[in-house]
């Protein structure tokens, strides 16, 4: 909750993510207890989302208000669908993978969701799905790029989008890359209004990709 002007403000983020998390969460869980083979990557990849899940509950339950929140319904919705649409992937699915395809699937899986971590663990307090201000992240990942968590994101779903192997797949991730990018833009746009330091960081970090953009 934050206070304006004497007014009692509900942090509808803080109430629409973290029950949906909590059920990702308890989902995943459920699969790692029901797992019973699957190969080293396989295991490492669904604990790893374990702990990407239970720091987005812990980010949205300790941080504060914002000072400022994107007022564009095109932000918004772009943000909400890039959140949740990888979750369609795995059920446009085409011929089953086989043995290399999945591995490679596995490891880009693993690596992406590993920074993906990292980047929300950097992040902590100043997590949110819609473009909002609160302050500067630049530890971690963030020293070298401005967009850590949507690119540990993209590469994820384009693991999931290889073990697919289909090309509704393929169009759903190039979306999800589309919808990514067009959020950062939003973002940024928000921060450099508000935040006088995000302009001198901007200008020393690459977008998503250390020296590109």
């Amino acid at each position: 909750m934050a206070s304006d002007s004497g007014r009692i403000r509900a942090d509808i983020g803080r109430m629409a993510m973290v029950p949906a998390a909590v059920v990702v969460l308890l989902l995943d869980l459920m699969a790692l207890a029901g797992r019973g083979g699957g190969g080293t990557l396989r295991w490492a990849g669904t604990l790893l989302t374990v702990a990407f899940y239970s720091l987005v509950i812990w980010c949205y339950l300790r941080r504060g208000p914002a000072r400022a929140t994107t007022r564009s319904i095109t932000a918004r919705a772009a943000a909400v669908v890039a959140t949740w649409i990888p979750f369609v992937i795995p059920l446009l699915h085409g011929a089953p993978p086989g043995a290399v395809r999945q591995g490679v699937s596995d490891v880009l899986l693993m690596a992406g969701t590993a920074w993906a971590v990292w980047s929300l663990r950097s992040l902590g307090r100043n997590l949110s799905v819609i473009a909002q201000a609160r302050d500067v992240a630049d530890a971690g990942p963030y020293r070298w790029i401005r967009h850590p968590l949507y690119a540990g994101e993209i590469v994820a779903s384009l693991g999931l989008t290889i073990a697919a192997h289909s090309l509704a797949a393929i169009a759903v991730w190039l979306g999800i890359c589309a919808l990514q990018a067009y959020r950062a833009v939003r973002e940024e746009q928000l921060l450099l209004a508000v935040l006088p330091a995000y302009g001198a960081y901007r200008i020393r970090t690459a977008a998503l990709l250390p020296g590109i953009f």
